[in-house]
C-alpha cells in the first residue's frame, strides 16, 4: 500500500523592486512495503522587475523521491543449485533527486507579432539509483539502489505567433547526466548530449484558408551495451536521431475571427481541418535499438533495428 498527502500554499509581495511570487509545499508519502516514509518540500519562486515587465525570472528548488514500480526492486540472486531466481528487494529505497533550477522569459514583438523567448538552467543531484541497462528493447534493472549521480544541462526556446492561436518555435538544449557505476563514472542511459528542434507553421500568401507546417528535431544517440554487460564494462553510441516532417492543413470550416457571429455550422463547430503530412520526409533509416549476434568464437555483433522510414498521412480535425 502506498499513500500520499501534499500541503501547499503561496505568497505574494509587491516591493520598489518589483512583484515576487512564492509558492511552496510539502508532500509526505508512506509504503508499507519497505517502511519508508517520505517527506518532500519544494519552492518556486518567480519576479517580475518594477521597470521591465517584459522580463520574468524563475527560480525553483526542491528534493524529489520517485518509488521504485514492480520492475525496479526485482532482484536476480542465485540459488545453492546455481539457478537464478528473482526475488522481491525488501530493503529497496526511493530514487532520490535534489533539484536546483534557475530560469526566465522574455516577451517581445518582432514582426508585429509576439515572441518569447524562455532559458533554463538546472542541476539535479541524484542518490539511490536503481542502475539498469537496455537490451534491445526491454529495460534490465538490477534491483537495488547501487548508485549516485547527476543530470546537468541548458534549455533555450524561441516562442512566436505565426499563425493566431499556435505557436510556431525552436528550441535548442545541452544536458549530461552521469553516475557512479562500480567506481567508474559512466553515461547514464537517458544521456542524451544535445538536441535541436523546430516547430513552424504560417499561412500561404492570398491562400488564408491554406496552413503549412515544418517539424524537425535532430539530437544525439544514447549509449548503447551488449547483453548481460553493464556500462562500466563499455559501451557505445547510437548514431545521432534526424527527422523532418511536414504538413499541409486545409479550412473546409475556418474559424471565426474575433467579435464574429456564429452562423450555419459554426452554431455547432468551431473548425474543420482537412490535413496531408509526409513524416519522415526524407527518408532517413533512424536507429531504435541493436539486435546482437554471437558467432561461433563468442564475439558480439551489434545489429540495428531501424525505425519507420517515410509515411504519408491523412487527417481531418474537427474542433467543437
Amino acid at each position: 500500500t502506498r499513500m500520499a498527502f501534499y500541503a501547499a500554499d503561496s505568497y505574494r509581495l509587491n516591493s520598489p523592486l518589483g512583484y515576487f511570487a512564492f509558492n511552496g509545499g510539502l508532500r509526505f508519502s508512506y509504503w508499507d512495503f519497505n517502511k519508508e516514509f517520505l517527506v518532500s518540500p519544494r519552492l518556486n519562486v518567480a519576479f517580475i522587475p518594477e521597470r521591465n515587465n517584459s522580463w520574468t525570472f524563475r527560480f525553483a528548488t526542491g528534493l524529489y523521491y520517485q518509488q521504485p514500480f514492480y520492475k525496479e526492486f526485482r532482484r536476480p540472486v542465485e540459488d545453492a543449485d546455481g539457478n537464478t531466481v528473482i526475488n522481491l528487494n525488501p530493503d529497496i529505497k526511493s530514487q532520490q533527486s535534489i533539484h536546483l533550477i534557475l530560469g526566465g522569459d522574455y516577451t517581445f514583438r518582432m514582426l508585429d507579432r509576439p515572441f518569447k523567448l524562455s532559458a533554463e538552467a538546472y542541476y539535479k543531484k541524484l542518490n539511490n539509483l536503481i542502475p539498469y541497462e537496455i537490451d534491445n528493447l526491454k529495460v534490465v534493472y538490477q534491483g537495488e539502489n547501487l548508485t549516485d549521480g547527476y543530470t546537468t544541462g541548458l534549455d533555450l526556446k524561441l516562442f512566436g505567433q505565426f499563425v493566431p492561436g499556435t505557436d510556431s518555435w525552436i528550441s535548442f538544449s545541452l544536458m549530461k547526466t552521469g553516475e557512479n557505476l562500480n567506481g567508474i563514472t559512466v553515461p547514464r542511459p537517458t544521456d542524451q548530449r544535445y538536441s535541436v528542434a523546430l516547430f513552424f507553421t504560417d499561412y500561404f500568401p492570398k491562400f488564408p484558408k491554406l496552413k503549412f507546417s515544418l517539424r524537425g528535431i535532430f539530437s544525439d544517440g544514447l549509449p548503447t551495451t551488449a547483453p548481460h554487460s553493464t556500462r562500466d564494462k563499455g559501451y557505445f553510441r547510437a548514431p545521432a536521431y534526424k527527422r523532418v516532417d511536414v504538413g499541409l492543413n486545409y479550412a473546409l470550416l475556418s474559424p471565426l475571427a474575433e467579435g464574429e457571429n456564429p452562423s450555419g455550422l459554426h452554431r455547432w463547430l468551431k473548425s474543420i481541418w482537412l490535413g496531408v503530412d509526409v513524416f519522415n520526409l526524407l527518408d532517413i533509416s533512424n536507429v531504435s535499438s541493436y539486435y546482437w549476434v554471437t558467432d561461433v568464437n563468442s564475439i558480439q555483433y551489434a545489429v540495428p533495428n531501424y525505425l519507420t522510414r517515410r509515411q504519408f498521412n491523412v487527417r481531418l480535425t474537427i474542433d467543437f
